[in-house]
């Protein structure tokens, strides 16, 4: 098994690197001069005498008001300008380290050692911050990459069934949204996750960073990546946050599919089922889904940035492999077909009857 392997991204901000093996964190620990990591991993940090900003990996946490915390905290710690930040974590702890270092004092310089397989696998590439505002997922954010992402193999130990699975929701929709081979070649790599992590991982970001060198401030291509996540966010939110957001995808990948102005394929088909099978690990799923509201389902649902005020938006999958965004007049019609939609794929997950 590989031990080592290295992906350069480019950036306008300038390039980066992808370092992905089962190495330590300790190259990465002595070149920094604050580390921000998830509370429940601050005791595994040994920095020594620089200052260690626990965050609470959480969704209250990536809000402006946590971001306020969390820069007053920096400030009493005696963080400065041309100060490295290393943010030691996963996607929660990368939004506000995005987010925090991009403003705090102007801006930061900073590494990312990403703790969670969905951040390894999907959100440690592409620079993208995203916070919460006002109870809606995602609404507020921005472009800020690190210069070095740290992708150490051992934490997956660490991780849990349904920890695993929500990463590799992610995995599959970037390579999904790609082609058919790149699915495929998704496919063919899972299988051996267990005992070579690190070869879907190089095939997974490998597949991401054509997104986000074509389109690096998501105005074209990379919006595909969003396959998923108009019904996922708002899916999170209309079960108040009790499944994880690789899960949410998850089912948003399966209402994506089911729309009926999407194309059925034997692609969509094993998409389905991989899906399926992926959620049948979450054990919280079933009980969550039973207590979805179908009222904040619609708030957020509309809210979605990607949307005009006449139009829906979503990625739905197309013939010949892929996605596409197609644009959907907003009409009393449109939205039923998307909340019967959603509510029957959530009744055959476990869900309460539609």
């Amino acid at each position: 098994m590989r031990t080592r392997s290295e992906l350069r991204i480019r950036s306008s901000s300038g390039d980066y690197a992808v370092v992905i093996g089962r190495g330590s964190l300790e190259d990465a620990l002595a070149s920094a001069d604050v580390v921000m990591v998830d509370a429940n991993l601050a005791d595994t940090v040994a920095a020594g005498a620089m200052p260690v900003l626990p965050v609470k990996a959480t969704e209250d946490e990536k809000t402006l008001a946590g971001i306020e915390k969390l820069v007053v905290a920096m400030n009493r710690a005696g963080v400065r300008r041309g100060h490295r930040l290393l943010a030691v974590g996963g996607g929660v702890v990368q939004d506000v380290a995005t987010f925090a270092s991009a403003v705090y004092m102007r801006g930061l310089t900073w590494t990312f050692a990403p703790t969670t397989l969905m951040a390894m696998a999907d959100s440690c590439i592409g620079g993208k911050s995203s916070i919460n505002v006002g109870g809606l997922k995602n609404l507020v954010g921005n472009f800020h990459p690190p210069r070095q992402i740290v992708i150490a193999t051992t934490f997956l130990t660490t991780l849990d069934a349904s920890a695993i699975s929500a990463g590799l929701a992610e995995a599959v929709k970037i390579s999904f949204c790609r082609g058919s081979d790149a699915f495929h070649g998704y496919l063919s790599r899972w299988v051996n996750f267990a005992e070579d992590p690190e070869e879907l991982l190089v095939h997974v970001l490998d597949t991401k960073r054509w997104f986000v060198e074509i389109d690096e401030h998501d105005e074209k291509e990379r919006r595909q990546l969003n396959f998923g996540h108009t019904f996922g966010h708002a899916l999170e939110t209309a079960v108040r946050n009790r499944i994880s957001h690789g899960a949410a995808v998850a089912v948003g990948m399966l209402c994506a599919i089911d729309h009926p102005l999407a194309a059925k394929t034997s692609d969509t088909q094993a998409l389905g089922t991989h899906c399926r099978a992926l959620l049948s690990q979450v054990t919280a799923l079933p009980q969550a889904l039973s207590d979805f509201d179908a009222a904040e389902f619609e708030r957020a649902f509309r809210s979605d940035k990607k949307h005009t005020h006449d139009q829906f938006r979503l990625i739905l999958p197309q013939d010949g492999g892929g996605v596409r965004e197609i644009a959907i007049p907003v009409t009393d019609q449109a939205w039923t077909d998307i909340l019967a939609g959603t509510r029957s794929v959530l009744f055959s997950l476990g869900g309460d009857a539609p």
